[in-house]
């Protein structure tokens, strides 16, 4: 599965060198301008929601996890909002710029920089969608796949190091558990 939300990449056109007018998606997940969810009355926690965010915390706090992207990261000179933006490129291929700042959690005035100094850096380009001449596209360029093709294989790397402390069995269990989850997420998404 290349796309999440089973949408095919955008067509797009090269921008011409003196446009620089961009509009954004509007927000698709409800999601407030400041990339943050919609406020909720109370406290919606659970004992189930808290013991799997202290879980995830407790995952966060081992460095070894997280170590093969740093030397690449350091190497290169990138945050690690740059990082999630090239993640996602590269995962979905050519993205409207508003869908890319909800996919990475940022405010659509906050990717027109991280797009920028990517840009600068000659591993994004943006280009116009072919179909909504409105509409900005980002895409890796070829310095950039290849940049997406090094750390997609230290991610592939860190996962593998991760299964290895599961027994076979543990791991089929993760792996049904969260196909199980995606198919709902999925499901509960066609009926909204």
């Amino acid at each position: 599965m290349r796309r999440p939300d089973d949408r095919p990449a955008p067509r797009v056109q090269p921008l011409a060198a003196d446009s620089e007018q961009e509009q954004d998606l509007i927000d698709e997940g409800g999601l407030a301008e400041e990339g943050l969810p919609p406020q909720v009355d109370g406290d919606a926690s659970t004992p189930e929601s808290r013991r799997l965010h202290e879980l995830v915390i407790q995952l966060g706090r081992y460095r070894s996890l997280r170590d093969p992207l740093h030397g690449i990261c350091e190497d290169n000179q990138l945050t690690p909002t740059q990082v999630h933006a090239l993640m996602w490129l590269g995962n979905d291929g050519p993205t409207h710029v508003g869908l890319l700042a909800q996919r990475i959690g940022i405010t659509k005035k906050t990717i027109t920089g991280v797009v920028d100094r990517l840009e600068a850096m000659k591993l994004v380009e943006r280009a116009r969608d072919a179909e909504d001449r409105r509409a900005v596209v980002a895409r890796l360029t070829p310095q950039g796949t290849a940049l997406y093709d090094r750390l997609n294989h230290s991610v592939n790397h860190a996962m593998g190091r991760l299964l290895d402390l599961l027994e076979p069995e543990d791991r089929e269990a993760l792996f049904g558990l969260l196909e199980r989850v995606l198919k709902r997420l999925a499901s509960r998404a066609q009926t909204a």
